[in-house]
């Protein structure tokens, strides 16, 4: 499947669905035994899911108050310096749970060291430190690849080759800096893996070997002549006024020089910024609620999937055949390949009650009953109610 010429990558399996929730649930409604009952189910099933996920957004608010860089409340809650590393690491704890909702992988050290050790694609080169951070957090979701026809170094620059850029459709990253009490957190879409020392906020843009060689031709050459000049006007005259003249030229010349040198550390910047400015999709809190909306709509289409097909295998299946079936429809509806969260979706139905299981065969409960289940609600909230809570004095 191709988006904006982004292909998604069949070699690296991921649990993320990238299909939309709707389009899904009329997919498989349209062979299904009642489209209508199974659309009804799908709706009661987004709003299960909907009170829970809003449940937890309100704790994760809650917790993430203390942090948030953007807040314009004052408060009267203070805390100890061991206060706030207990609730900083209760957060991310929370943080890295709501991505794995949402179908987030976790970056890897090794992955994130070998994408600030590449040169962009775009030509530009920056550099990080990574040791300035005090808490970092990266996850992606929707490993891609992007072709394009360039040309390159192996080419002489004289043909283009057709080059497949990895990429990730969104990117979350979950940060604090030195000793700072603020935590930081960004969602980005279809980030470059070559590009991803761009996003950190302590990133320096360095000049591309190639255009330090430009620019000490250019400007090695001027200067040189302007030197060759003065050391000319100084060896034929004494007049006072020409030598302030060529001196006021020498020093012009090398002006020029170091204002292009500046110039093209300018163009860099700017096209950095404008790189940053389309790829971000939300910030700090903001982020939160992104996400949640993205975990709500993960826990439903695992939990539609699973119960469509074993509604429609009238049977039952055991967990590996169910497994299989999912990943092929997907495969082969949707053209994407995923490595379907069997277990996790499996887990779900049973504790709504909407599976049985005998013999390692799982069997749905009849649409009636489905709905029925799901019209009165299944799954208690306690499990969301605390979070956050011990952030204020005195709970």
């Amino acid at each position: 499947m191709v988006q904006e010429g982004i292909t998604y990558d069949d070699a690296i399996l991921e649990r993320f669905i990238p299909v939309d929730y709707d389009e899904l649930t009329e997919e498989l409604a349209t062979t299904g035994a009642n489209p209508e009952m199974l659309a009804r189910f799908a709706e009661l099933l987004r709003v299960h899911y909907h009170e829970r996920f809003h449940h937890l957004l309100v704790g994760l608010k809650r917790a993430y108050r203390p942090f948030d860089p953007d807040s314009e409340y004052v408060t009267l809650q203070r805390y100890s310096d061991t206060e706030y590393r207990e609730m900083e690491e209760r957060f991310l704890a929370e943080a890295a749970k709501l991505a794995n909702h949402a179908n987030f992988e976790a970056l890897t050290q090794e992955s994130l060291n070998a994408a600030v050790n590449e040169t962009s694609p775009y030509g530009v080169e920056v550099s990080v430190d990574l040791g300035a951070f005090g808490a970092m957090q990266l996850f992606f979701r929707g490993s891609s690849l992007r072709r394009e026809q360039k040309r390159t170094a192996r080419s002489l620059y004289l043909k283009k080759e057709l080059i497949a850029t990895p990429v990730y459709r969104r990117l979350l990253m979950v940060f604090r800096l030195g000793s700072e009490r603020r935590i930081y957190l960004k969602l980005f879409k279809e980030i470059p893996a070559s590009d991803l020392e761009m996003l950190f906020p302590n990133t320096k843009v360095k000049i591309a070997f190639i255009d330090k060689i430009k620019l000490a031709v250019t400007g090695g050459g001027g200067t040189i002549g302007g030197a060759m000049t003065l050391v000319g006007k100084l060896a034929s005259s004494l007049d006072p006024m020409a030598l302030l003249g060529a001196l006021g030229a020498f020093a012009a010349i090398l002006w020029r020089q170091v204002s292009a040198v500046f110039s093209h550390r300018v163009k860099y910047m700017a096209r950095l910024a404008q790189n940053l400015y389309f790829y971000n999709l939300d910030n700090n809190a903001g982020v939160l609620s992104h996400l949640v909306a993205m975990a709500e709509a993960e826990e439903c289409k695992e939990a539609l999937l699973a119960y469509a097909f074993l509604l429609r295998s009238g049977s039952g299946m055991t967990l590996e055949a169910l497994d299989g079936a999912i990943e092929a429809y997907i495969g082969s509806r949707f053209d994407v390949a995923i490595d379907f969260e069997i277990a996790d979706a499996a887990g779900k139905l049973k504790a709504l009650g909407l599976v049985t299981e005998e013999e390692g065969r799982l069997h749905a409960v009849g649409m009636d009953a489905a709905l029925e289940i799901l019209q009165r609600g299944a799954t208690p909230l306690s499990e969301y109610a605390t979070i956050g809570a011990t952030n204020r004095k005195g709970a």
